[in-house]
C-alpha cells in the first residue's frame, strides 16, 4: 500500500494509545531514521542531542528502546551509545555478542565475497563491505547502467546459494545473510515476546528491509521515513529530524500520563 498518513496529523490517536498502553516497546533503526544517510556508513555521527533524548527514553520506566540495524550489533552499540536499550545487529540476525553461523554457509558467502570482488572489480561507486557472517554489496552514486550490470552479477553469484542465504535488497545496497536470518520482524516478534504483560510497539524505520518489522507489526504504530512510497507502514515521517521531533512527543506525553 501507499502511505501517505504523516503520524503528526494523526497525533490526537496515537497520544489515545499511548495514554492507554501500560507499556511502550520502541524499535528505531538507526541509518536514515534517528542520523541521516551518508555515502559512505562509516561516516554516520549520531547527534549529542538525539543521543541524550534516546537516552531519557531508554531511562522511562515505561518504554523498552530497541534499535534494530543492518549493521553489526558491536559497531550499532558502539554508534548509538545509549546505556539500559537493547541492540540488534544485522537485520535481526546478530541479538547477542556473537550471532549463530553455520560454518558450511559461512564458507560458501566468503567464497561468494570473493567471487563478487572480482567480478564487480572496476566498476565505479560499488563497494563491498564484510559483516563478518554476511556481507553487502553498496552502489550509492552509482549510475543506471552500472547499477544494472552490478545487479545482474549479484544475481547470478546468489542463485546457486539459494539454499544456504538469502539476499535483502535495500537501499542503495544488496545483503548477503544466512537463510536462518529471517529479518527484522523474526526479531521484534520474539522480543515482544519476551515483555511479560501487554505492549505498544512503535517501529520506526527507513529501508525496505524495515518493511518486514512494519508487517511483523499489524496492531502497532508502525513509521516509514523518507518520501512517500509503497510500504506497509501506517504513518510516515520525512526525515530524521521529524522523526527527533515525534521521539520528543512521545516523551512529554508519556511524562504527562504516568
Amino acid at each position: 500500500k501507499v502511505s501517505t498518513r504523516h503520524i503528526l496529523d494523526h497525533w490526537e490517536h496515537v497520544r489515545q494509545r499511548l495514554a492507554s498502553a501500560r507499556r511502550v516497546a520502541l524499535f528505531l533503526d538507526f541509518d536514515g531514521t534517528i542520523t541521516p544517510l551518508r555515502p559512505k556508513p562509516s561516516d554516520v555521527i549520531l547527534k549529542q542531542s538525539t543521543r541524550a533524548l534516546l537516552a531519557r527514553l531508554a531511562r522511562h520506566p515505561s518504554i523498552t528502546l530497541c534499535f534494530i540495524s543492518g549493521r553489526r550489533r558491536a559497531e550499532l552499540k558502539k554508534l548509538v551509545n545509549v546505556r539500559g536499550a537493547s541492540y540488534v545487529g544485522l537485520h535481526g540476525g546478530e541479538r547477542s555478542s556473537r550471532a549463530p553461523s553455520n560454518p558450511i554457509t559461512r564458507r560458501l558467502l566468503a567464497k561468494a565475497r570473493r567471487m563478487l570482488i572480482k567480478q564487480l572489480a572496476g566498476l565505479r561507486c560499488v563497494r563491498i563491505g564484510d559483516k563478518g557472517p554476511c556481507f553487502d554489496v553498496h552502489y550509492h552514486g552509482a549510475s543506471v547502467p552500472t547499477i544494472r550490470k552490478a545487479r545482474a552479477i549479484v544475481y547470478s553469484v546468489f542463485r546457486p546459494l539459494m539454499g544456504h542465504a538469502r539476499l535483502l535488497k535495500g537501499r542503495d545496497v544488496w545483503e548477503f545473510l544466512p537463510k536462518t536470518f529471517e529479518g527484522k520482524g523474526a526479531a521484534v516478534r520474539d522480543l515482544l515476546a519476551s515483555i511479560p504483560f501487554a505492549v505498544l510497539p512503535i517501529y520506526i524505520g527507513d529501508d525496505t528491509t524495515d518493511e518486514h518489522g512494519f508487517r511483523a507489526l499489524p496492531r502497532g504504530i508502525t513509521i516509514r521515513v523518507g518520501k512517500p512510497r509503497r510500504t506497509s507502514a501506517r504513518y510516515e515521517l520525512r526525515d530524521p529530524d521529524e522523526v527527533v521531533g515525534f521521539l520528543k512527543k512521545v516523551e512529554a506525553e508519556l511524562g504527562q500520563t504516568r
